[in-house]
């Protein structure tokens, strides 16, 4: 029953349609143009619609004044007095062959109703351009930026160099070695551009990650203001300090204003120099961020460390606009008590909202030797904050560790291990006495107790060799 009611409702549905597009659909040839004045020498562009006309259409019309360049066809189905016809749409180029006003059509056909004939358009052909005409900085714009980063999360231009002056430079930014440059190159023109060659700078004495290269999109809210952009955008990191070669570019090819404007074009932005300055302390690592941050997790909780134990910590540095590369590796801490070593590392880096973000991250592996208090040094990684032009330290505060016995059980067979007597002789005496005291005062006792026994035993060794020594003499004393 539903099926029957979506059927009908169906049919009912195409009739509507088919209806409509009876009443709108008429037969005959309709002439679109979007052009109403060119320069001669210049193409337009004439879109043919042809309504159950079949191949009876006339085009001769259109080629009066005017020469076929090109042309694409394609069909659609319409439905004319309840009947389905063939809609024949043409687009065609035309070049017109002479100045002043030109019209075309109409354009003739025998259709199902009877002859029919189109409208006519009519196009104004104007004296050809100039055809000696050059791009200007209107037409064609060539710009090399290097930004760095500032204090409200902004970047300030360290320099900027176009293609019709030799750059400038913000003295008052200074550019250390390591510090994050962001490099921008931006080609804009107005009009089409063949057979283009770019040459970009090759950036030597720089460390490079790329962010995007040969980006082309528009910019401009209208037709007549609009720009067609090429850009490329760098991350850069000097390698070393003193004055650095950036080597120029060139940008050249054919720009295409009208069929009979075209001109050859040659942009250059000239080399130029960069001061690197070098690092401002004698530290061992020379780390220059807009931020820096330690932080450490534990594969367990430290407190809960007994010795004999093992645990893993891991230690992470999280850096802004520095390379991975760049940051320091953790050494080892060695503390009493507790034993510790590298057992790996890794480095990773990725851009976000221009920004390089870079981690490392350093697993230690740390072995409770001994039940004492353990103190872990603070961990220290200085860094200079390009924002602020301060040295900076990020830090893991120090902190202490109690370390405690390990388990009967892990006794017991270190013990048997071992086969010493002494120690099972307290092993024995401790598992007797803590089920009445606290274990640390049993071990206590159990220390005064072997030194008294140690000390007894000496004063009877030194009696014995008083004793000895006596005897000794008497027997050598002559007799009465």
């Amino acid at each position: 029953m539903v099926n029957r009611l979506l059927l009908a409702l169906l049919l009912v549905l195409q009739a509507l349609v088919i209806n409509a597009r009876a009443a709108t659909t008429e037969t005959g040839i309709k002439l679109i143009s979007s052009d109403e004045a060119i320069y001669l020498g210049d193409s337009l562009v004439i879109e043919v619609e042809a309504v159950g006309m079949g191949d009876s259409v006339d085009f001769s019309p259109l080629f009066k004044h005017a020469d076929l360049l090109r042309e694409t066809t394609g069909t659609r189905i319409a439905v004319v007095e309840g009947q389905v016809v063939e809609v024949k749409l043409r687009r065609m180029e035309l070049l017109p062959r002479r100045e002043g006003d030109i019209i075309f059509g109409p354009v003739i056909g025998s259709s199902i109703s009877g002859p029919a004939s189109s409208n006519t358009v009519s196009i104004t052909v104007k004296p050809p351009a100039d055809i000696n005409w050059q791009p200007d900085t209107d037409d064609l714009q060539v710009e090399l930026t290097l930004q760095t980063d500032t204090q409200d999360s902004a970047r300030v231009p360290v320099m900027l160099i176009t293609a019709d002056s030799s750059g400038s430079t913000d003295n008052q930014s200074l550019v250390y070695i390591g510090q994050h440059l962001i490099a921008d190159i931006r080609l804009k023109h107005r009009h089409p551009i063949a057979d283009e060659r770019i040459v970009l700078p090759d950036f030597n004495g720089f460390d490079i990650l790329g962010e995007h290269e040969e980006r082309r999109t528009l910019e401009g809210s209208t037709a007549a203001d609009s720009w067609r952009v090429t850009s490329w955008r760098y991350h850069l990191f000097a390698q070393r300090s003193g004055r650095i070669d950036i080597t120029g570019m060139q940008w050249t090819g054919t720009t295409i204003r009208l069929r009979t404007q075209r001109a050859s074009f040659t942009r250059i932005v000239p080399d130029t120099l960069i001061d690197i300055q070098p690092a401002t302390d004698e530290s061992s690592w020379w780390l220059p961020a807009t931020d820096i941050s330690l932080a450490d997790s534990w594969s367990k909780d430290p407190r809960e460390l007994k010795a004999g134990d093992e645990i893993t910590r891991t230690i992470t540095i999280d850096a802004q606009n520095v390379r991975a590369s760049q940051l320091p590796v953790i050494e080892p801490l060695d503390s009493r008590g507790l034993s510790t070593t590298l057992i790996r590392q890794s480095r990773t880096e990725q851009i976000l909202n221009s920004n390089v973000v870079a981690q490392a991250n350093f697993e230690f592996r740390l072995v409770a030797q001994s039940p004492v208090p353990v103190f872990l040094d603070t961990v220290r990684v200085p860094w200079y904050n390009t924002r602020d032009k301060i040295s900076k330290e990020a830090i893991i505060p120090a902190r202490r560790i109690n370390v405690g016995l390990p388990d009967r059980a892990d006794l017991l067979a270190d013990i048997a291990t071992r086969d010493s007597w002494l120690e099972k002789k307290l092993l024995y005496l401790q598992g007797g006495a803590a089920r009445f005291i606290p274990w640390h005062y049993t071990l206590v006792f159990l220390i005064l107790a072997i030194l008294v026994i140690c000390l007894r035993e000496l004063i009877d060794a030194l009696k014995s060799k008083r004793l000895a020594r006596s005897g000794k003499a008497e027997a050598h004393l002559p007799s009465l």
